[in-house]
């Protein structure tokens, strides 16, 4: 239940709280590290106030542990449908005053809503990037994505629905975002389709197939990090206009951050990621390469490909130190450490 697990990471940063200030003070004790008598009964207090806060944090979650908790989670199902409920109730008036979309996105994400007249819940930061995808792509949500929505969302539904226990039940809240991500790839691939048949450019190819191994091991193997990087080059590559690029940018991200979700659970994500692959094949093309010889031949074709790669190479627009670094010193006034230059040591006199 989400109340247990939101006190018991309280009592944790309880916990925490208390452990460093007795640190403190152990240490003024020991005239390690002197504190202000200001100082001093800042943190007495602060340590009081603390342990006030884990007890009552403890007495609650012991409570709660003492109830019937198949009462509290069918209360806690009613809490969660009247949140949702409210939250669809204001969605229009929330998008309105959102201060940090333009005039364009908020017309786009209300043209959404109207459009699928409440068949379809979507939270407003996958409302907006609907909304801003549609306007990349020069499109607008009409009847025929509105369709492709509510399918792709059947068939996903259809996929996991015999998926049961513990192999389901930490992953509902990815659904959605998986659907978002066929919807988003499937717009890609029917725009760069259209284009190539706009510009009678030579036929699409299909996407290049990806390897499981380069999810699993990434972050942990350069050769898979390097491998996962051509593919996603290559398909870049297939993108004919810079807002396909950008599209792939984010779908990218999305598509990897799910299936290494999903990775790391090993066998619990399986029977998901099955799912997943599955309803993406059908809609965007996309599989995954299964033949052990061409899985071997792909592995050696990077390994020689890496053999011959410069890694001391730099893009042209590295910096090391970045805006939002630069936009970080300036909040928090931090005043930079210019490393030191040793001092040549003078010769010895004879």
């Amino acid at each position: 239940m989400k109340i247990i697990v939101a006190l018991e990471e309280m009592i944790k940063e309880n916990e925490a709280v208390i452990k460093s200030i007795k640190k403190q003070l152990a240490n003024h004790e020991s005239g390690e590290s002197k504190l202000s008598y200001m100082g001093l009964a800042s943190a007495e207090t602060n340590l009081e106030n603390a342990q006030k806060q884990l007890d009552r944090n403890k007495a609650k979650l012991k409570d709660f542990l003492s109830q019937d908790l198949t009462e509290l989670i069918e209360k806690e199902k009613i809490k969660d449908a009247i949140e949702r409920k409210n939250y669809l109730n204001y969605q229009k008036i929330r998008i309105k005053r959102d201060v940090t979309k333009s005039n364009d996105e908020k017309i786009e994400a209300m043209l959404i809503l109207d459009e699928l007249k409440g068949e379809f819940f979507l939270e407003d930061r996958d409302l907006f990037e609907i909304a801003t995808k549609s306007i990349a792509l020069s499109l607008t949500l009409h009847i025929d994505l509105q369709k492709k929505l509510i399918e792709v969302k059947n068939d996903f539904d259809h996929a996991i629905k015999d998926i049961k226990g513990e192999n389901i039940a930490e992953l509902e809240l990815l659904s959605f975002r998986c659907i978002l991500v066929i919807v988003h790839f499937h717009v890609l691939l029917t725009n760069i389709q259209e284009n190539i048949e706009e510009d009678k450019l030579p036929a699409f190819r299909g996407f290049p197939k990806f390897e499981d191994w380069w999810i699993k091991e990434l972050w942990s193997n350069h050769q898979a990090y390097y491998a996962l990087y051509k593919w996603k080059s290559i398909i870049s590559n297939q993108c004919i206009t810079s807002e396909q690029k950008r599209a792939w940018e984010v779908i990218f991200s999305n598509w990897i951050s799910i299936k290494k979700l999903l990775t790391d659970k090993s066998a619990l994500g399986f029977e998901y990621s099955f799912a997943f692959d599955t309803v993406l094949r059908k809609y965007c093309e996309l599989e995954e390469e299964l033949a052990t010889s061409s899985l071997e031949s792909m592995e050696e074709l990077t390994k020689a490909i890496i053999a011959k790669e410069d890694f001391t190479i730099v893009p042209k627009n590295h910096k090391i130190i970045t805006e939002f670094v630069t936009f970080k010193r300036e909040k928090l006034d931090y005043k930079d450490v210019k490393k030191a230059v040793a001092k040549p040591t003078p010769p010895k006199q004879q």
